[in-house]
């Protein structure tokens, strides 16, 4: 009697936990979009990992929050969507892009007649790979296009425990007419799923995966700043994080990163999370944007002097035409398919929703 409650309680306490699998649709796509908070670097174990571990992060307090948007390829400048939309070579058509710091790139604007800004990261999402597939960055609000010549895998499908994969980046930069810069990223990435279990964050307890990434990079910039145009290679750097994923949510649950670009290592942790009203606000005063042509037949064209978050065109009755999540400053969608009228366009900010006509042709 007491070999078998020995058995029970035993059977029990190991299925406590459950051994997941990552699949595709455990992953964001387009228009998807998820909020994240920014807690204050604190000691975290991240030492701790492997087959039935816990995972206790509940401490975690926001200390800002963010919302990332997985954009639909259709917002952006004819040469993005040349580039990475339905007519572009398989391996470049790209699920969304994602506005990202990888390359310090916007800091040039500093040395420059011109203003560079809004660095974005393509991505194609597969039912075996999640790949880095390019980058785009607006010159003077005109998004510009380049596409790596070797595609980067993140996340290698399907994910169990124990699982590793390599994988290799060559990004080729050149700003030229806009701007005499040139910037050579090489990157190389070590993953490995190194732990299973239970993680608890702010948002609640959950199964989950752990993944490392151990990322080193090594860049070329070329520069006419100062005295003539010159090659310069940046130290080499490694940037290691730390992932804690589950089923259904479509990015991980929890990143530590240690390390990053420049001379002083940093480290950050963010977390999924509930709204906290903690966003970087936009003052409705010192926002607005223009839809053009107007009346429009088949393309709207948008120039907003602030991202966004979202764009919703209702019909006269009210009903849920178009949704649009986005980022960029500039872009365009398609309206080829609406009936003729006049629709409302509401264009979401995090503190307010601006509202102006559209008659479609």
């Amino acid at each position: 009697m007491k070999t078998t409650i020995f058995c029970i309680v035993s059977s029990l306490a190991s299925s406590a936990f459950a051994q997941i699998t990552l699949q595709v649709n455990d992953f964001a796509t387009a228009a998807d979009s998820i909020r994240m908070s920014l807690a204050n670097p604190t000691n975290i174990d991240l030492q701790n990992t492997g087959p039935n571990s816990t995972w206790d992060f509940s401490q975690l307090t926001a200390q800002s929050q963010t919302l990332i948007n997985y954009n639909p390829i259709g917002f952006g400048s004819i040469l993005i969507l040349a580039t990475y939309g339905p007519i572009a070579s398989t391996p470049y058509k790209a699920t969304y892009f994602t506005l990202t710091n990888d390359l310090p790139i916007d800091q040039f604007s500093a040395f420059l007649p011109i203003e560079i800004s809004n660095l974005s990261q393509y991505t194609r999402r597969t039912s075996s790979q999640i790949n880095s597939i390019g980058y785009s960055v607006d010159v003077q609000g005109q998004g510009i296009p380049f596409k790596s010549d070797t595609i980067e895998t993140r996340y290698q499908l399907p994910l169990n425990y124990n699982d590793t994969y390599t994988s290799r980046g060559y990004t080729y930069i050149d700003l030229n007419p806009a701007a005499d810069i040139k910037w050579i990223q090489h990157r190389e990435r070590n993953s490995v799923v190194d732990g299973w279990g239970s993680v608890t964050t702010p948002l609640g307890t959950f199964d989950a995966l752990r993944i490392r990434h151990d990322i080193t990079e090594n860049d070329s910039i070329y520069q006419t700043f100062f005295g003539a145009g010159t090659w310069i290679a940046p130290p080499t750097f490694t940037t290691t994080q730390y992932e804690w994923w589950t089923t259904g949510k479509k990015e991980c649950l929890l990143r530590a990163t240690l390390g990053g670009f420049g001379p002083t290592p940093q480290s950050t942790i963010e977390y999924q999370d509930i709204y906290l009203g903690l966003d970087a606000s936009i003052d409705h005063a010192d926002f607005s944007i223009d839809f053009y042509p107007n009346p429009a037949a088949e393309w709207c064209f948008f120039k907003s002097s602030m991202p966004f978050d979202l764009i919703e065109i209702h019909n006269l009755n009210g009903q849920l035409i178009v949704q649009h999540h986005n980022a960029a400053l500039q872009g365009y969608f398609d309206i080829s398919d609406l009936p003729t009228g006049t629709y409302t366009i509401s264009v979401h900010t995090s503190k307010s929703i601006l509202r102006k006509k559209l008659v479609k042709l």
